[in-house]
């Protein structure tokens, strides 16, 4: 007769900083002097499982739980105590026999069998100094003492047992439980032609324990678990679920019975399961006596001695507005897009040119998605006009006419003290408006402090408040290869896009794998820039201006709707495999109706457009895509070139004559020889500035 015990992973804990906060929080506001017991919330997860994890955060105390997308429940109860020596002085043994005997009741009345997620269990014993932000806690995991299972075979994967399309079928069944507590625990039967799953209450009663699986042939069943142990030995939940089969099924007790570890990949695949194949204990353990339950987690060293988390640093309030900011991002990649790259995001220095309306939209919108680095340029002041429409300033900025770039980045350090911001009033130079000599070198210190400024940001935001303004920065941010993002506002309109990537791919891409019928697909460094559309240079829209001219006039919805927009379009193009090479998306001139289109390509976050127009008086919005102009007077090569070769005497001619820049595109040759068509092209309706 075997001999061997089959050995268990056990559940290793792992507490979410979170945690400690909603517990200290509880502590001041609710409970207070009361130590009684609390129920808490758990979770763990059987997808690239690592160390049988089992993890607790702050959600442990809500009332109602929802696990965390493709993990399971686990059952807890917190005895925090008010002192240290209390802490110390508990029997222990006592309060983890009292929560095996809650664990009894669950199965002695057949509630486990309803609902096999409660026999994941757990307990803390804690103690909260909220003076030092130091917590002592002991976790226990409780199991029965008897081992009742013993190998009959080696541990084998699952593809020594099955074919490989029986693996898929298994797989499918698995994956088509939609209710996680019953995928937790469940039976697999081997049908002659196929299999079929089976929750616990349907082929075991809690009345009639002997003759539960009679008739039944034991070798054409599984006893399958969602299973977290990355090892060779089972999670620690198959003791307490093999002790569960022993009671309410006395036959299968001395026999030889089949286990199945479902055990998943990120791609959804159960490739890496094990099948265990175990003698059961010869005696059935009986719920209705009292047993013996352990289960106490040893600490790193393997020793049985209580834990302590410092959490000093992280619960000063700066450091915990610093932890907590990005909640709302961790439960979005929690629950909603596990693949969502939250460091692509945060680690991107973006560079506002603007803060004015569009300026101070975008940084609030920034700050939502966790983007740690911002710097604001401008070169005006808070007038008495801005504060209601502009949500970084206030009344008192406009009293004193404060810089617009400083005080907005003060005002983002007030909402969040941990953000690495700055503001430059900085004056940007524009094509059309001539220097004189005396204005002359602070016009090349502008130039280079602008260039600097693109060179250690990597997302460009134009939101200036004149189509001129944009021309030198997208020079520059085509020039070094940055992601330039350009929103601008009409009365009712707008106008959000990216601009395509003047810089070439390391390696060649494959757009034949984003080509989709009736759409044609515009590879990223073949989109155009702001400038592209365009068959003149900017001239000086600043001269001759009236009141209404000389500020932004718009309906007050859309400089939000376009700020936020253009955030949305950098965090999706940050989340593409390709990210600014990412393809753009058009009907292609075979498609007749969208029938004969394909769905747009989505990432992630949905749709990659190159741009989007809206206009709020119809509630309509369009996502044209265009391709670069080879003569733009912008981005084109004649005009990279040009400044790699000349510098800041480049820049200088153009300023001094925008007609300059027709001339080296070849705009000008190109409207001598066919003026009429050009005009044509032209239609003042279509364009979009602030």
């Amino acid at each position: 007769m075997d001999s061997e015990i089959l050995q268990f992973t056990p559940f290793a804990s792992f507490v979410h900083p979170s945690f400690w906060h909603k517990l200290s929080e509880n502590k001041l506001n609710v409970d207070k002097l009361c130590d009684s017991a609390k129920k808490i919330y758990g979770f763990y997860s059987n997808i690239d499982a690592s160390n049988c994890l089992l993890e607790v955060e702050y959600t442990a105390f809500n009332q109602v739980f929802e696990p965390p997308k493709n993990c399971f429940n686990a059952y807890g109860v917190l005895h925090n105590k008010n002192t240290i020596e209390d802490f110390k002085n508990v029997d222990k043994n006592r309060i983890l026999q009292e929560e095996g005997n809650q664990i009894r009741l669950l199965v002695e009345s057949g509630q486990c069998l309803r609902d096999p997620s409660l026999l994941a269990n757990f307990l803390i014993l804690s103690y909260a100094d909220l003076k030092k932000y130091k917590f002592y806690y002991w976790f226990a995991f409780p199991a029965p003492a008897e081992a009742n299972l013993f190998t009959s075979k080696p541990a084998a994967k699952i593809s020594d047992t099955f074919s490989g399309d029986q693996i898929k079928e298994i797989q499918e069944k698995y994956l088509a439980i939609e209710d996680t507590k019953f995928r937790s625990f469940f039976i697999l039967e081997v049908l002659t032609n196929g299999f079929k799953t089976h929750q616990l209450s349907d082929l075991i009663s809690t009345s009639d324990k002997e003759n539960n699986l009679k008739g039944i042939d034991v070798q054409k069943i599984y006893f399958a678990f969602s299973d977290p142990s990355e090892n060779s030995n089972p999670g620690w939940q198959l003791r307490i679920f093999a002790a569960v089969l022993s009671h309410f099924c006395p036959i299968l007790c001395g026999s030889v019975v089949n286990f199945l570890a479902i055990r998943l990949k990120r791609q959804m695949t159960i490739d890496e399961s094990i099948v265990y194949v175990a003698r059961m204990s010869e005696k059935p353990i009986d719920f209705s006596n009292e047993i013996k339950w352990i289960g106490w987690e040893p600490n790193d060293h393997g020793k049985y001695v209580p834990r302590i988390a410092s959490m000093a640093n992280s619960m000063d309030p700066e450091k915990l507005a610093e932890t907590s900011v990005n909640l709302n991002l961790k439960l979005m990649r929690w629950r909603l897009v596990p693949e969502l790259n939250l460091s692509a995001i945060s680690d991107t220095k973006c560079l506002l040119l603007g803060a004015g309306t569009l300026g101070c939209s975008v940084a609030r919108n920034l700050l939502a998605w966790g983007v740690n680095c911002i710097t604001l340029v401008d070169n005006g002041n808070v007038s008495y006009s801005n504060p209601v429409r502009q949500n970084l300033f206030k009344h008192e900025d406009a009293e004193f006419a404060r810089p617009k770039a400083s005080t907005a980045a003060k005002r983002l350090l007030e909402i969040y003290p941990a953000l690495n911001t700055k503001g430059i009033t900085l004056h940007i130079p524009m094509p059309g408006h001539p220097i004189s000599d005396t204005t002359k070198g602070n016009t090349v210190k502008d130039i280079e402090t602008l260039e600097k400024l693109i060179l250690e940001h990597d997302v460009i935001y134009l939101l200036m408040d004149s189509r001129e303004s944009r021309w030198l920065p997208t020079v520059l941010g085509a020039f070094h290869g940055k992601i330039v993002l350009n929103a601008a506002l009409g009365f009712d309109s707008y106008l959000v896009m990216r601009h395509g990537t003047r810089k070439s791919p390391q390696e060649a891409i494959d757009y034949e794998k984003y080509k989709r019928k009736g759409l044609k697909c515009i590879p990223g460094d073949l989109l155009g820039c702001y400038f592209c559309n365009d068959v003149t240079a900017p001239g000086n829209s600043m001269r001759d201006r009236t009141l209404d001219q000389q500020c932004t006039v718009t309906r007050p919805a859309v400089s939000n709707i376009a700020g936020s927009l253009v955030v949305e379009l950098m965090t999706t193009l940050l989340q593409h495999e390709l990210r600014e090479f990412a393809p753009a998306f058009v009907s292609a001139a075979s498609a007749k109706n969208a029938e004969d289109s394909d769905p747009i390509p989505e990432g992630i976050l949905g749709i990659l457009p190159h741009s989007i127009r809206g206009v709020i008086s119809s509630f309509e919005q369009i996502l044209p895509a265009t391709e670069k102009f080879s003569n733009c007077i912008a981005c084109s090569q004649k005009i990279l070139e040009e400044y790699s070769k000349r510098k800041i005497d480049f820049i200088l001619d153009a300023l001094n004559s925008s007609k300059y820049l027709e001339d080296i595109t070849g705009i000008t040759e190109m409207m001598k020889e066919s003026h009429e068509d050009i005009i044509e092209c032209l239609d003042s309706d279509l364009e979009l500035s602030e």
